[in-house]
């Protein structure tokens, strides 16, 4: 089954969905292997991770659809691709979401902030004319019949931080009659606004939730019962793996000695399983020449670890 139907299929099932971010395919490995049904790629954590940069606008189009294609390539799971604003007009829109149909996503979301977009808890934003919105979506849903009838698209607003919750949700219901299969709402301010969207927008619902953002963050038992369908934690393994890193190098560097920060560390065996490092043992055996593999062995065990 193609991952496009899987996840059109997990928004039709009751049951909320919990998809967390994925910055670079290692994390996506991760997050399948922990045992989430779908990822969701983040175009902040790929900021971060590519150039070591804010997410302001810096990422490219051809730079996004690779990372989107090396993450969706590295898992069984649906992904679904942070498309930023499209790329510009409806025409680039209509585009970006062929390539990233071609790519391996399983879905994408487009926003409608003014490019060069920000990150959606940061200040600063400005959106464009519902209109243009509009026709973003209109064009990504041609798109998506003319390649993959099942991808499923989605359409985001940030209008709360520009306009209020009014405007945020009239974008909303009038994205979701251009053709969007569901509605992330960026950055809700409080519990009053969550309940206003879930009773007025009649589309599946996005939670956003980012650990030091502007959303109060509630679990996702909570955010079942407020009424979402999908609740995203896009940050949460890159800010743990940079914290972790952060935390385990500063020990190197005033402790000078690897066995201070051990217990910190995954271990190299089980780095290898992530990697699946036994899956390419078995097609060395079953690929590679004899010669080729008593030389690389050289009669020891002939395991890569």
């Amino acid at each position: 089954m193609k991952k496009s139907t899987i996840l059109r299929g997990m928004l039709n099932e009751p049951g909320v969905i919990v998809v967390p971010g994925a910055y670079d395919a290692l994390s996506a490995k991760i997050i399948e292997m922990v045992g989430f049904k779908a990822i969701i790629h983040t175009g902040y954590g790929t900021a971060a991770s590519l150039l070591g940069m804010p997410d302001i606008g810096l990422v490219s189009f051809g730079e996004m659809v690779s990372r989107v294609a090396s993450i969706a390539r590295a898992v069984s799971v649906p992904v679904i691709g942070d498309a930023d604003t499209g790329y510009g007009n409806p025409i680039n829109a209509y585009r970006t979401v062929k390539e990233y149909i071609w790519a391996g996503a399983a879905g994408l979301f487009i926003e409608d902030q003014v490019w060069p977009k920000r990150c959606g808890h940061m200040f600063g934003k400005r959106v464009v004319d519902r209109e243009e919105m509009m026709g973003k979506v209109a064009a990504a849903s041609d798109a998506r019949k003319e390649e993959d009838p099942d991808f499923v698209i989605g359409a985001r607003t940030d209008a709360i931080a520009v306009a209020g919750i009014d405007e945020a949700i009239e974008r909303a219901e009038e994205f979701r009659k251009a053709g969007a299969d569901f509605i992330f709402i960026e950055a809700f301010e409080d519990l009053d606004q969550m309940r206003r969207a879930v009773n007025e927008v009649k589309a599946p619902l996005m939670l956003n939730l980012i650990e030091g953002g502007r959303t109060p963050l509630v679990s996702v038992k909570e955010a079942e019962e407020l009424g979402f369908k999908i609740v995203i934690f896009p940050l949460t393994a890159l800010y743990s793996a940079a914290k972790a890193m952060l935390d385990t190098l500063t020990i190197l560097k005033e402790k000078g000695m690897a066995q201070e920060y051990l217990d910190r560390l995954i271990t190299f065996p089980e780095f290898a399983k992530i990697v699946e490092v036994s899956k390419f043992r078995e097609m060395e055996e079953r690929y590679l020449p004899e010669k080729m593999l008593e030389l690389m062995y050289r009669g020891g065990p002939r395991k890569m670890v």
